[in-house]
């Protein structure tokens, strides 16, 4: 049995506008937020080069990043999941008309 969600009273056109701009929005998200957050986590978790005369990075540092990343990542999830729930009510909604033929 199919789950109900928010979107099932959206006309088919509605549903695939909607996952476009979710679609759209996590694109951005991953490109603009999760990815930079990710980087900039990467770089000051890396070991120091002694060579530079640069102070160590902190611990809190490190779990700032962290955070931070954890957060985008929570908002990734949810993107994801929004766009995967509206996916499935337009392949649902594909599949009824399909089996019932579309109207002329």
């Amino acid at each position: 049995m199919a789950r109900l969600t928010k979107y099932d009273h959206f006309t088919l056109r509605d549903k695939i506008h909607e996952a476009s701009l979710r679609a759209h929005e996590l694109a951005e998200h991953l490109r603009l937020s999760f990815v930079p957050k990710v980087h900039g986590l990467r770089k000051v978790s890396r070991a120091q080069n002694l060579d530079l005369d640069l102070p160590p990075v902190e611990d809190l540092s490190i779990r700032h990043q962290a955070a931070a990343v954890l957060e985008a990542n929570q908002y990734t999830d949810g993107l994801s999941e929004q766009t995967e729930i509206l996916l499935e009510a337009i392949s649902t909604a594909i599949s009824k008309l399909a089996s019932t033929g579309i109207p002329h």
